[in-house]
C-alpha cells in the first residue's frame, strides 16, 4: 500500500512580513511563522511595542527584524516594501475598529478604518506581490480578514464594509497572481 505523504511545513529560508504584529492575530502569526523557521519582519505603526516584541522573541530563540510601518500611508508603505528583499510570505493583520451607529459615524472614522483594513491592505499586498513577481519568486500572501466580511453588525458597518472589500480584493488577486505562482488567501 502506498501512505501519502506528509508535505513539509518547514519554512527554512522563507522570508516572511508580518504587519500588525505588535499585538493579537498577527503576534500570534509571527511566532507561529519563526517557530516553524521563517525569518519574520515584524511591522507595525508603534516601533515601541514592536521593540518590545523583539526582546520577547529574542527570549525564545527568535530573532526578528522589525520596522515601523504605518500601512495608511500608501507612498511609503511602497517605498519600505521596494527596499527590502522581496518577501516569500505576507500576513496583513494590520487593522482598527472605530464602532459606532451606521447613521452617527464619522467621516474621519471612516477614512481611518478605510485607510488601514482596506486601502492600507490593497496597497501592501499590491507592493509584496510585484516584488515577487520581479524576482520571479513564489509566494504566500495572506490578507486577515474577519467574520464581518461574511456577515454585518450593529455599529460595524463601517469595518464591515472594510473586510467585505478585503474579501473581494484577496479573490481577485488570487486570480490574477496565481499563473505567477502566488496564492492569495
Amino acid at each position: 500500500m502506498n501512505l501519502p505523504t506528509t508535505p513539509s511545513f518547514s519554512l527554512k529560508n522563507k522570508r516572511a512580513l508580518i504587519a500588525g504584529a505588535s499585538s493579537g492575530i498577527g503576534l500570534a502569526c509571527a511566532v507561529a511563522l519563526a517557530e516553524y523557521g521563517a525569518f519574520v519582519t515584524i511591522a507595525a505603526r508603534r516601533s515601541q511595542k514592536l521593540e518590545e516584541l523583539c526582546i520577547s522573541l529574542k527570549s525564545r530563540g527568535i530573532s526578528p527584524e522589525f520596522v515601523e510601518l504605518d500601512v495608511s500611508k500608501t507612498d511609503r508603505t511602497i517605498e519600505i516594501i521596494n527596499q527590502l528583499d522581496p518577501f516569500d510570505i505576507l500576513v496583513n493583520s494590520a487593522g482598527i475598529a472605530k464602532h459606532s451607529l451606521a447613521l452617527e459615524t464619522k467621516e474621519t472614522d471612516f477614512d481611518d478604518v478605510i485607510s488601514v483594513n482596506f486601502k492600507g491592505a490593497y496597497f501592501l499586498t499590491m507592493a509584496v506581490a510585484k516584488r515577487l513577481i520581479l524576482a520571479k519568486k513564489s509566494g504566500s500572501l495572506i490578507n486577515i480578514s474577519s467574520q464581518m466580511g461574511l456577515v454585518g453588525g450593529q455599529e460595524r458597518a463601517v469595518y464591515s464594509a472594510t473586510k467585505h472589500a478585503v474579501e473581494g480584493f484577496t479573490k481577485s488577486m488570487a486570480i490574477e497572481l496565481g499563473g505567477s505562482n502566488i496564492r492569495v488567501n
